[in-house]
């Protein structure tokens, strides 16, 4: 999927994320100019109710605008810096639900908006999955150029615009639209590779409990792939960058504790790839089950996280549970002095 990329005091990243029937909406959050942002959600159901809670910089923004593109604005309330937008996607599914909003710029220095949060309902009543690209500020993402120190450097993008092409291999969303018989065999075959990703990541399966680092090869442009122009990093800490051994470079991230949904973004020659990392919050879970031994496990192993991700559909919230268990399982049984991507 190609779309474009708006980027806000060069740290506002936009991902093509494709959404399967049912699945997740990501919403992606740009600049639109000095004092105006753009908010944008692809395939929200005809006529869902969305909401979005919007907290922004109230020393340098001031009297907020709204309008929707393939929507229709139900309410609008303005609270001490934090803006709620209540409006309906139009009969269009297939449309790109748009929201431009536009300040008052009374400060001197860059304006921000600190988070986006959406929540959306179906007519039936269904809620349905949502997640913001960039999540949070600050930071929303941390990055740094290749122009500047890449080891632990945070630093911002240039603002600029260019095709996005985004790597398919999201083992959670796998887990969300897998619709086969529970099981070992067939939970553990939703972690395979896709060959040809451009990225290897080592280790596989990577447990976010604040130590465990992950090293990503990346091969984006074959063996002489020259240096990433920009990296950022989602819900993790970018690490370092070095030449692979042979070929690539190798990423080095530490995700954030208790992270299921971190992302290495890359940028390549005015392209932008983002690689979803295989990584869950560390549980206890044996590493020798049999078949039937996984299912019992599993079934008593759901009540232990019983809050996580608690807001979202009961569906999503049993598939990041079960994706949590089979991770951790997979985990276990890595081997442990296995050597880390070097680009050989």
């Amino acid at each position: 999927m190609v779309r474009k990329l708006l980027c806000l005091t060069g740290i506002l990243l936009s991902l093509a994320l494709p959404r399967p029937a049912a699945a997740q909406v990501t919403f992606y959050v740009g600049g639109d100019g000095e004092k105006s942002f753009i908010i944008e959600g692809d395939d929200i159901g005809a006529r869902s109710e969305v909401e979005l809670a919007i907290v922004y910089d109230t020393q340098n923004l001031a009297n907020p605008k709204v309008s929707v593109e393939q929507g229709v604005v139900t309410d609008v309330s303005d609270s001490s810096g934090t803006l709620i937008v209540k409006a309906e996607q139009g009969e269009d599914s297939t449309a790109t639900f748009t929201v431009h909003l536009t300040f008052e710029n009374k400060g001197v220095l860059p304006a921000q908006l600190f988070s986006v949060t959406g929540r959306i309902v179906e007519p039936d009543g269904t809620p349905v999955a949502t997640k913001t690209l960039p999540a949070s500020n600050p930071p929303l993402l941390q990055s740094f150029s290749r122009d500047e120190d890449a080891t632990g450097g945070e630093t911002g993008m240039s603002t600029y615009l260019a095709d996005i092409l985004r790597s398919e291999r999201n083992v959670l969303q796998r887990f969300r639209n897998f619709k086969g018989k529970k099981g070992l065999t067939s939970y553990v075959a939703l972690f395979d590779r896709m060959p040809g990703e451009g990225f290897v990541q080592d280790p596989p399966v990577a447990l976010s409990d604040g130590q465990m680092s992950i090293r990503v090869l990346c091969t984006l442009d074959g063996a002489e792939m020259s240096a990433p122009d920009d990296i950022a990093v989602s819900d993790a800490k970018l690490v370092r960058l070095e030449k692979g051994d042979r070929k690539g470079w190798v990423v080095t991230v530490l995700p954030n504790p208790g992270a299921w949904d971190s992302s290495l973004i890359v940028k390549v020659n005015d392209k932008i790839f983002e690689f979803p990392l295989v990584v869950a919050p560390r549980v206890k879970v044996r590493k020798d089950l049999s078949d039937l031994e996984f299912l019992a496990e599993l079934d008593r192993f759901n009540p232990e996280l019983a809050n996580l991700n608690k807001g979202e559909p009961i569906q999503y919230r049993h598939a990041l549970l079960d994706y949590v268990f089979t991770a951790n399982y997979l985990a276990g049984r890595q081997d442990t002095e296995g050597k880390a991507p070097t680009g050989e």
